[in-house]
C-alpha cells in the first residue's frame, strides 16, 4: 500500500462547498479599498529574514518562534512573510512611493505563514487582507482607517462587534512608559513566568503579551501604567482619535493591556471583537517610526490585517446569508455524438459572447449532466440532440421550473440575452 498523504499540521484545504465565504469577502473587501481611493499591491511571498527581525522585533513571539526561515541555494537568509505590513513597507521604499504625492494608500490580499500552535481560526498558513497609509499623522486619519475596517465587516454582513482601543505612545516617551512599567512589574517579579521576567529585561512591553494565566492579575495592571506615562503629545493624539471615532458612531472601547505583538507601532493600536467575548478577527495601528527604521525618509503611516478564517467563522456563526456562488450561466447538455461535435461549437460561441458556460461532455445521459447543472446553481440549459443538429436549433430550458422551447441556432444569444439580464 502506498504513503498515505495528509495535509501539513496546521493548514487547510478550502473545497469548493466554501468558496464563497472567500468570494464574498473578497469581493466586498475589495469593493470598499477601492471606493476608498486604496490601490492593491503584491509583495513577494518571501523577504530577506533581516526584514522581519528589524521591523517586527526581535524578541516578538512571531521572529523568535514562529517564522518559516530557510536558506536558499544563494545563501541567502529568507522568511516566508509573517505578516503583510514590512514587505508592503519596503515596497514603498524601494519604489520611490515616498516621492509620489502622499498619502500613498495601498490594500494587499495574500497569505500568510506563521508556525503558531493551530486552534480554532488560527492557521499556520492564512490569508490576511490589509491596507497600509502613508504620509499622514493627523489623528482624524486614525479614525477613518478604524472606520473603514469596520465598514468592511458591515458589508459583510457581520453584526455586534466593538473595536479594543489603546495608545502606546510615540517614540519621544517610549523611555518613560517602559522604565514606569520596568518599575512596576519589578515590583511584582515574583509572580511573573520565567519568560516575563526575561522580557522584562529585553523588552518589556512584551510582557503584555503573554498568555500564562498565573501573570494575568499583574498584566491587567501594567497596562494601566502604560496609559498614566504618555506623554502630552500621546495622549492629546489619542484624546482627538476617540473624538473622532465618537464623531463617526463607531463603538469602541479601552483595553490599556491592549499592545499589539508587534514592535513596530506607535500611538494607536486596536482590535476587532465581537461584542460576545469572542477572538480578535482583525487589528493594527500606527507606525510613525518603522519607514525611517528601514532606510525610508521619516513617513508617518497606519495599517490593519484581517483576521480572514475568524472573519469566515464568524460569518457562519452569525448565520450571515452569503451569496451562493454562481458557477457558470449556462449548462450545455448533449445526447449523441453529432450533438457533443455541435455543443463544441456552441461552447465556443456562447464563452465568446461572454458568457460563463459549463458542460459535462464525457457524460451521455441528459439525467447525469442535469444532477451537475444542479449542484453548479446553473439557472439554464442549452440541450443538444440529434434532432436539434439536424434543424439547426437547440432546447433552452429554465431549470427552475423546467419549462423549455426550441430556438434556431441564429437566435441563440437574442434569446439568451433576455433571459439572463
Amino acid at each position: 500500500m502506498g504513503v498515505k498523504f495528509q495535509k501539513p499540521r496546521g493548514t487547510q484545504d478550502i473545497l469548493p462547498s466554501e468558496q464563497k465565504y472567500w468570494y464574498w469577502t473578497e469581493d466586498n473587501f475589495r469593493s470598499v479599498m477601492l471606493s476608498a481611493g486604496f490601490g492593491r499591491i503584491i509583495t513577494p511571498t518571501f523577504e530577506n529574514t533581516d526584514l522581519f527581525v528589524r521591523s517586527v522585533g526581535e524578541d516578538t513571539d512571531i521572529v523568535s518562534k514562529e517564522m518559516y526561515t530557510f536558506t536558499d541555494r544563494g545563501g541567502n537568509s529568507l522568511t516566508l512573510r509573517p505578516e503583510g505590513t514590512a514587505g508592503v513597507v519596503r515596497a514603498y521604499i524601494e519604489n520611490g512611493m515616498h516621492k509620489e504625492p502622499q498619502p500613498v494608500k495601498v490594500f494587499y490580499w495574500g497569505p500568510v505563514f506563521r508556525y503558531d500552535r493551530p486552534q480554532a481560526g488560527r492557521y499556520r498558513e492564512f490569508c490576511q487582507p490589509g491596507l497600509e497609509m502613508f504620509g499622514e499623522q493627523d489623528p482624524i486619519v486614525d479614525a477613518q482607517v478604524i472606520a473603514l475596517m469596520m465598514k468592511f465587516y458591515r458589508k459583510i454582513g457581520l453584526k455586534d462587534l466593538v473595536v479594543k482601543i489603546n495608545s502606546i505612545g510615540d517614540i519621544k516617551g517610549r523611555a518613560k512608559m517602559q522604565k514606569a512599567l520596568v518599575d512596576f512589574l519589578s515590583a511584582h517579579r515574583r509572580t511573573l513566568c520565567a519568560e516575563c521576567k526575561r522580557r522584562m529585561i529585553q523588552n518589556p512591553m512584551r510582557v503584555l503579551d503573554c498568555k500564562e494565566k498565573k501573570c494575568q492579575p499583574v498584566i491587567e495592571e501594567a497596562g494601566g501604567v502604560l496609559i498614566d506615562n504618555l506623554n502630552t503629545a500621546s495622549k492629546e493624539h489619542f484624546t482627538k482619535v476617540l473624538e473622532y471615532l465618537d464623531d463617526m458612531g463607531v463603538e469602541y472601547e479601552l483595553d490599556h493591556r491592549l499592545v499589539r505583538g508587534l514592535d513596530y507601532y506607535t500611538h494607536t493600536v486596536f482590535e476587532v471583537v465581537a461584542k460576545n467575548g469572542g477572538l480578535s478577527i482583525g487589528g493594527g495601528g500606527r507606525y510613525d517610526e518603522l519607514v525611517k527604521m528601514l532606510g525610508g525618509p521619516a513617513t508617518p503611516a497606519i495599517g490593519f490585517g484581517v483576521g480572514l478564517d475568524r472573519t469566515i467563522d464568524l460569518l457562519k456563526k452569525q448565520n450571515v446569508a452569503v451569496p451562493e456562488v454562481v458557477f457558470s450561466d449556462v449548462f450545455i447538455v448533449q445526447l449523441g455524438d453529432e450533438a457533443k461535435k455541435k455543443a463544441i461549437r456552441v461552447i465556443d460561441q456562447l464563452d465568446e459572447a461572454g458568457y460563463r458556460v459549463a458542460h459535462a461532455l464525457g457524460r451521455s445521459s441528459i439525467k447525469s449532466q442535469l444532477r451537475v447543472a444542479n449542484r453548479l446553481g446553473t439557472k439554464i440549459a442549452i440541450i443538444i440532440g440529434e434532432r436539434e443538429v439536424h434543424d439547426k436549433s437547440v432546447i433552452i430550458r429554465d431549470l427552475s421550473d423546467s419549462t423549455q422551447e426550441s430556438v434556431l441556432d441564429r437566435d441563440l444569444i437574442k434569446m439568451l440575452k433576455k433571459r439572463i439580464q
